[in-house]
């Protein structure tokens, strides 16, 4: 059933009170949050929350899915510049957010790890409703990151803040065996929470290139790592 315009309206005023303390912020959030809507409706889709809801068996390692707002996926896929030389590997795809924009650039090619089946086949199933948009194939592999060999031509790593701990250390590894077998230029963007660690600070084979603000979304910090 379509929810009705003014609930949708009076939704939108509740969020921006909770996050906006002065009519400029007050503003802000409610462009961020019409973007979010437009994306969707642009491809087609459905990634909001709600979408991804009924997640089970979420390893201890891994952070619940939670989609990026999509002001911030567009802030961050552009600011990976992107070329039509580049392989595009989002781990955590969940619902297949950062696919889609990555997608609509021209490139080799798009993938998407992700663990949990449910969300991988709505990922599936999203990127092949918004075909008609797309310039670039995308492949979503079901998988653990973790035993994910990274394949030796993939220049630019998406990681929202997917999984911690042995699991990260074991995928940063396997990213750095590639680029042992076949030395490259690879960018990383990595996304978290300011109240954890960056997690890539301690890469020595990588040097920070850029930080992003996160705009109206306080309490998350990215940064584009490159070799």
């Amino acid at each position: 059933m379509t929810t009705p315009p003014w609930t949708r309206l009076r939704r939108l005023a509740s969020i921006i009170r909770r996050g906006a303390s002065s009519p400029r912020d007050r503003l802000r959030w409610a462009l961020a949050h019409t973007e979010s809507h437009a994306w969707d409706l642009y491809f087609g889709v459905d990634t909001r929350r709600a979408a991804a809801q009924g997640q089970t068996d979420v390893p201890a390692e891994s952070i619940p899915y939670e989609p990026l707002p999509w002001f911030l996926v567009r802030h961050a896929v552009g600011a990976l510049e992107l070329s039509p030389d580049d392989v595009f590997v989002d781990y955590g795809a969940g619902l297949g957010r950062a696919l889609l924009m990555a997608a609509r650039n021209r490139l080799k090619r798009v993938v998407g790890v992700e663990l949990l089946r449910p969300l991988a086949d709505s990922a599936k199933q999203n990127v092949r409703t918004a075909q008609h948009r797309l310039r670039t194939p995308v492949e979503v592999v079901v998988t653990d990151a973790a035993a994910w060999d990274v394949p030796d031509d993939v220049t630019v790593a998406y990681l929202f803040n997917p999984f911690v701990g042995t699991v990260m250390q074991a995928v940063q590894q396997k990213i750095r065996a590639s680029l042992v077998r076949r030395p490259r230029p690879l960018r990383v963007l990595y996304a978290h929470a300011d109240d954890q660690p960056d997690l890539f600070a301690a890469c020595d084979w990588l040097r920070p290139r850029r930080q992003l603000g996160g705009g109206v979304y306080k309490g998350l910090t990215l940064r584009v790592y490159a070799t």
